[in-house]
C-alpha cells in the first residue's frame, strides 16, 4: 500500500475527495463553510492591508451587494483606493 501519491495522482484524489465531500452536504452546512471562507477571506485582507484590504476582498466577492451595504453605513472609499481598483 502506498503512503505518498505522485503530483498528478495527488491532484486527481484531492478533487475526487472535494466533489464526493460536497455531494454529500446539504445546502445549510455548505452556506456555513461558505459563509465562513468569506469571514475568513475578509479577515485576511484587514490583517493584511487594513480596512481598505476587507473593503477590496468584499468588492471582489460582490460589487453590488457591497455598494449597497456601504450606502446603508454612509461608506465613501477614498478616491485613491477607487482608482487603485480600475488598475
Amino acid at each position: 500500500m502506498k503512503t505518498e501519491l505522485n503530483s498528478k495522482e495527488y491532484v486527481s484524489f484531492a478533487r475526487r475527495f472535494v466533489n464526493e465531500t460536497v455531494a454529500t452536504m446539504d445546502i445549510d452546512e455548505l452556506r456555513s463553510i461558505v459563509t465562513n471562507h468569506i469571514h475568513e477571506e475578509i479577515q485576511n485582507g484587514e490583517n493584511d492591508f487594513g480596512q481598505e484590504g476587507a473593503f477590496e476582498e468584499m468588492q471582489a466577492w460582490d460589487q453590488d451587494i457591497f455598494d449597497s451595504v456601504a450606502k446603508d453605513y454612509d461608506l465613501t472609499l477614498d478616491d485613491d483606493f477607487e482608482d487603485d481598483e480600475e488598475l
